[in-house]
């Protein structure tokens, strides 16, 4: 697994043979490694298999790696991704996810701020802290006073993380 995770992050088209052929392994962190070496290295070949995994992996990991693929491919999965924040199990792979995607998925994060769950209210929070600029300010600014306090102090470690940040540019919707 370490070998074809290492892989996965170089992301180097020479590997996506590798990756296709693990895409259905039992192992689910082979099956996790090979969906992110895919997405990240841009190859839509298997974009059928990755849809299918997304909504019926058994592991929960993997269908969030292959959400995260298709991300990466251009579909719109942010949704998808943002729902297993609600999981103290999935959040830091979900986050590193959306790190990775960076400023340009911003924007979209913004309504998750009005989540029915403290959860991913607060983790959706904390990812605007690092990946926001100053138009994501106004939306995090109401959390502050968020019914629940890891919420509100979420929101608020966020807004001074970006005023402190130098600007980062706008990302276009």
């Amino acid at each position: 697994w370490s070998a074809l995770d290492v892989l996965a992050r170089l992301a180097d088209p020479s590997s996506v043979p590798v990756f296709k052929s693990r895409l259905a392994d039992k192992d689910p962190f082979l099956r996790r490694a090979a969906a992110e070496g895919l997405g990240r290295a841009g190859d839509a070949s298997e974009l059928a298999a990755l849809e299918i995994g997304a909504g019926n992996d058994t592991s929960q990991m993997v269908r969030a790696a292959m959400a995260f693929a298709l991300q990466k491919l251009g579909r719109n999965y942010i949704p998808r991704l943002v729902e297993s924040l609600d999981s103290d199990k999935m959040a830091a792979q979900i986050a590193g996810y959306l790190l990775e995607l960076g400023p340009p998925v911003a924007p979209t994060l913004v309504s998750h701020l009005q989540d029915p769950s403290p959860a991913i209210r607060g983790n959706v929070a904390t990812i605007l802290g690092a990946i926001g600029n100053e138009a994501s300010l106004a939306s995090l600014q109401p959390l502050t006073s968020d019914k629940d306090r890891d919420v509100a102090q979420a929101a608020a470690r966020a807004i001074e993380r970006i005023k402190a940040s130098p600007p980062k540019p706008r990302s276009i919707p």
